[in-house]
């Protein structure tokens, strides 16, 4: 995976991929308008400018991914 650290099923990203990413929406919402109806560029852009959302989407990540693993362990 280029210029991602994946670390035990965690992504880290970086400030430098954050403002990249923030630039790539920049040029799409110039070329669709800002209301294009994406809800996955709504997120990312969350995402990448707020701090508060990161941290609970790592959170609802998390539980998610214990939730899954508590299904799997007892045949759900």
């Amino acid at each position: 995976m280029d210029n991602i650290n994946v670390k035990q099923n965690k992504m880290n990203m970086t400030k430098e991929m954050m403002d990249a990413k923030l630039l790539q929406i920049a040029e799409f919402e110039k070329q669709y308008g800002t209301d294009h109806g994406q809800t996955s560029v709504y997120a990312m852009k969350k995402y990448c400018t707020d701090e508060k959302y990161r941290k609970r989407v790592k959170a609802f990540n998390k539980a998610s991914l214990e939730t899954i693993k508590h299904y799997n362990k007892y045949g759900y």
